[in-house]
C-alpha cells in the first residue's frame, strides 16, 4: 500500500494535481466580481420588470388575466433571484468533469435559444414534430459550434450566440407586428432603411421577453461558473476547435446544398411567411429562404458576353405593330387571380353550363383582339412570379426553385415595361390591387419596377361589392375607370389592375354558385364555386370592355390570369381525362395554361396566338399599342417565334414538343443568351447594358 501510494506521488500527475483533478466544491463567495454579477442581474430584473408593471397596469385591456400576470411575476423573481444565486457561487470541478458538462452545455444551449425564439414569437412548438424540431435545433447549433470554433469558450459562446438570438428573436416579433411578416434573409440589405423609420413604431416587450431575458442571462451564469478555468495543452485546443468548426461545416452543408431541412418537413410558404414560419419555427424558416439567395451566374457570363449578346439583340429587326393609334394610347393590364377557361381545357370531358365565359369566347370569335393561351410558371398561388414575368420580360425559369422575386431580388430600381412606359413615352403609370399593399412586398416592388402611385384596398375610391368575402373584378374595374376619368390629360395613363375576386378558397357554403358541371352536378362544389366566380369575372369584363368601346380616345387593354385554381383532384381527373397522379408532362403543362385577350377601342390586327409565356406578353402588348420596344422586348419576340413557352416546369419550342426544366435541349444555346441577358437586367448592378433594356427616341 505504501508503494502504491509513492507511486502515485512519483507519478507525473503528483500529489497536488491529483487533488486537483479529483476535487469538487461548490459553495458561496461574496467577492468583489460575483457582487456585481449578481447585482447586475437583479437591476436588471427590476428594470424589465418595472417597465411589464407600468405597461400592465396603463393598458386599457392587459395581455394577460391578473391571475396570470401574479404568475409571470413568481416565476420571473423566483428566475431572477435563482439567477443572482449562481453568480454568487463558486464552483470547482474536477477536469473531467467540467470538460463534460461544457460540453453538456454547448449541445444544451441551441435547444435554449431555440425555445426562447419561438416562444417570444408565439410559434407552434408545442405542436411541432420531432424532425420539424430536429431541424430547427440544428440550425441553432450550428452557429453556435462556429461560434465555439472562435473562441473556445463555453460562457463566450453562450453570451454571444445567446445574445445574438434573444436580439433576432425579439427583433423577429417586432418586425412581424410592424409589416405583417418575419425577418427574412434578404431584409438585411435594406437594414439601413430600416433604421432611419424604426424612431416612427411603439415597442412594447411581452413577459416572454423578459423571461427569455433572465432566462439568458442564467445561462451565461452558468457556463461561467461552471468554467473550470484549465489550460489545455495546444494539441488539445486545436482537436476542440477542429472538431467544432468540422460540426458547424457538417451542418452547413447538409441545411444548404443538401437541404436537409425539406425531407424533415420545412418547406416555405413564401405567399404567407408569418404562418410558415409559425409551423416551421422562426429560425428553421429563416434559414429555409437562404437558399432562395443563391442565383447562379449563366454559363459563360461576363461583360464581353453581355455585349456581344446585347449587339446581336440591337441588331434584330423591329416587330411590326398590330394596332396604330392616332395617339399615345391609354394602357391597361388586367392581370385576373386564378383565371382559367377550365371548359376549353377540359372539352370533351366536361360541360358546363351554363358557358361561363360567353362574353370572353364572343371576343375571340370576334377576329378582333390578339388572343391565345398564355402559360404561367405558377399553379395555385404566387402570384407575383407572374406579375414579375409580365413587368419585366424577365422569366422566373432562370431563378431558384420557389424564388419570388418580388420579395427577393426587386431591392433596387429594375427596368421594366412600367420604366419605359414612364421614362420613354411620359406615361404616369398606376398600380392596383384590391388587397393589402404589403402582400408579397408590392408596396417597395411597385416602386422599383416604376410606379408612380399603388392604390391598395385601403385607398379604393369607388365603393367595394365582395363576392365570396374579396373584392370583386366589377369593383377593380370601376376604380380602374375612376383613375382614367381623373387622370392627367396631360401624359397617357398606364394602369395595371390585379385582382383578387376568385381568390381561393372555394368552400363559403353562402355563395349561390350559378355554374354546374353537367357530366356531374354538385359533385364538385369548389370547382362549381370556382367556376361561379368566372362567371361573375366574364360579366365584370364585359362592362369594362362595354365602356371603353364608348370612349374617343384610344384605350388598349390586356386581360389574362396569373395561375390555375387549387380543387379537387376528382374534378381535375374528369377534366383532363387521366389520373393527375401520374400525367405525361404535356398533361401537367395543361394545368399551367391562362387564357390572355388584347382588347382595344381601335383597329387591331386580330390573330389567335396559340402559345405564348407570361413573360412574352408586355411585348405584344407594346405592340397592340403601335408602341416601339427595348431591344430586350424585341430580343424576346425574335426568342418567341423559336420558344414560344418558356416557363420554371419546362420549355415549349414552335413545333410542340416540351422540355422539362433541367433537361437538356436542341436550344440551350439560345436560352443562356436569355439568361445571360436576364441577368445582367437584373443583378447587373453598376455593369448593366443599359442601352438594351432602356429606349432612346430620336
Amino acid at each position: 500500500m505504501g508503494n502504491d501510494k509513492k507511486k502515485m506521488n512519483d507519478s507525473p500527475l503528483g500529489e497536488a494535481a491529483l487533488e486537483k483533478t479529483l476535487a469538487f466544491q461548490l459553495k458561496f463567495k461574496f467577492s468583489k466580481w460575483n457582487l456585481v454579477a449578481a447585482s447586475t442581474v437583479l437591476f436588471c430584473a427590476v428594470a424589465f420588470f418595472v417597465w411589464e408593471l407600468v405597461l400592465y397596469l396603463t393598458a386599457e385591456e392587459p395581455d394577460l388575466e391578473l391571475g396570470a400576470f401574479v404568475g409571470y411575476s413568481v416565476g420571473f423573481w423566483v428566475l431572477s433571484l435563482v439567477t443572482a444565486c449562481v453568480c454568487l457561487l463558486e464552483v470547482k470541478l474536477p477536469v473531467w468533469v467540467g470538460r463534460i458538462l461544457s460540453w453538456s452545455l454547448l449541445l444544451l444551449l441551441p435547444l435554449g435559444a431555440f425555445a426562447a425564439v419561438d416562444y417570444i414569437n408565439s410559434t407552434r412548438i408545442a405542436d411541432f414534430s420531432f424532425w420539424t424540431s430536429m431541424a430547427n435545433y440544428l440550425c441553432y447549433l450550428m452557429v453556435f459550434a462556429l461560434i465555439y470554433a472562435v473562441c473556445r469558450r463555453v460562457w463566450v459562446t453562450a453570451l454571444t450566440g445567446g445574445l445574438a438570438f434573444l436580439i433576432f428573436g425579439i427583433a423577429n416579433y417586432f418586425v412581424v407586428q410592424f409589416r405583417g411578416q418575419p425577418i427574412l434573409p434578404w431584409d438585411i440589405q435594406s437594414f439601413g432603411t430600416a433604421l432611419t423609420v424604426s424612431g416612427g413604431y411603439t415597442y412594447k416587450p411581452t413577459p416572454i421577453m423578459t423571461v427569455a431575458a433572465m432566462g439568458f442571462l442564467l445561462a451565461v451564469a452558468l457556463c461561467v461558473k461552471l468554467d473550470t478555468r484549465e489550460k489545455p495543452g495546444k494539441t488539445f485546443c486545436l482537436v476542440e476547435r477542429c472538431v467544432s468548426l468540422g460540426v458547424a461545416s457538417m451542418l452547413f452543408v447538409m441545411l444548404f446544398p443538401m437541404n436537409v431541412m425539406a425531407s424533415m418537413g420545412v418547406s416555405v410558404w413564401a405567399w404567407n411567411q408569418k404562418t410558415s414560419s409559425e409551423i416551421t419555427g422562426i429560425t428553421a424558416g429563416f434559414f429555409a429562404n437562404i437558399q432562395f439567395l443563391m442565383v447562379d451566374k449563366p454559363e459563360g457570363y461576363s461583360n464581353a458576353e453581355v455585349k456581344e449578346v446585347s449587339e446581336e439583340a440591337s441588331e434584330i429587326e423591329k416587330p411590326e405593330p398590330v394596332g396604330e393609334p392616332e395617339q399615345l394610347p391609354t394602357i391597361i393590364a388586367v392581370m385576373n387571380e386564378s383565371f382559367t377557361d377550365m371548359g376549353t381545357v377540359g372539352e370533351g370531358n366536361i360541360t358546363l353550363e351554363p358557358d361561363n365565359l360567353s362574353f370572353f369566347h364572343s371576343l375571340q370569335q370576334s377576329g378582333e383582339v390578339v388572343w391565345g393561351t398564355a402559360y404561367s410558371s405558377v399553379y395555385g398561388g404566387n402570384t407575383c412570379n407572374s406579375e414579375y414575368e409580365f413587368l419585366t420580360g424577365n422569366t422566373t425559369a432562370f431563378l431558384p426553385t420557389g424564388s419570388k422575386p418580388y420579395q427577393q431580388y426587386v431591392d433596387h430600381e429594375q427596368t421594366s415595361l412600367v420604366s419605359l412606359l414612364k421614362d420613354t413615352y411620359g406615361y404616369t403609370c398606376t398600380a392596383i390591387h384590391p388587397g393589402q399593399r404589403s402582400a408579397w412586398q408590392r408596396d417597395t416592388a411597385y416602386e422599383y419596377l416604376g410606379f408612380d402611385e399603388f392604390i391598395d384596398v385601403s385607398e379604393f375610391d369607388v365603393h367595394r361589392k365582395l363576392e365570396h368575402g374579396l373584392t370583386s373584378d366589377l369593383s377593380s374595374y370601376e376604380q380602374v375607370i375612376y383613375e382614367y376619368e381623373h387622370r392627367d390629360e396631360d401624359h397617357p395613363l398606364f394602369l395595371f389592375n390585379v385582382t383578387i375576386q376568385n381568390h381561393g378558397g372555394y368552400e363559403d357554403e353562402d355563395y349561390r354558385n350559378t355554374v354546374q358541371v353537367k357530366e356531374a352536378p354538385g359533385e364538385y362544389p369548389q370547382a362549381e364555386q370556382y367556376l361561379s366566380l368566372i362567371k361573375k369575372s366574364d360579366e365584370a369584363l364585359e362592362y369594362l370592355v362595354d365602356y371603353f368601346s364608348q370612349q374617343e380616345e384610344p384605350v388598349v387593354i390586356l386581360f389574362f390570369g396569373d395561375h390555375w385554381p387549387n380543387l379537387e383532384e376528382e374534378f381535375l381527373t374528369q377534366m383532363l381525362g387521366e389520373d393527375t397522379e401520374n400525367p405525361s408532362f404535356e398533361s401537367v403543362m395543361r394545368e399551367y395554361q391562362v387564357p390572355f385577350m388584347i382588347w382595344a377601342n381601335y383597329d387591331l390586327d386580330g390573330e389567335e396566338i396559340e402559345a405564348v409565356s407570361l413573360n412574352y406578353l408586355s411585348g405584344l402588348l407594346l405592340r397592340a399599342a403601335g408602341l416601339e420596344g427595348t431591344d430586350y422586348i424585341t430580343f424576346l419576340e425574335e426568342l418567341r417565334q423559336t420558344l414560344p413557352v418558356i416557363t420554371a416546369m419546362g420549355v415549349m419550342d414552335k413545333d410542340g414538343n416540351w422540355y422539362e426544366h433541367g433537361e437538356a435541349t436542341p436550344y440551350d444555346d439560345l436560352l443562356n443568351e436569355y439568361n445571360i441577358l436576364e441577368y445582367n437586367n437584373a443583378f447587373g448592378g453598376d455593369s448593366k447594358f443599359m442601352d438594351v433594356f432602356t429606349l432612346k427616341i430620336p
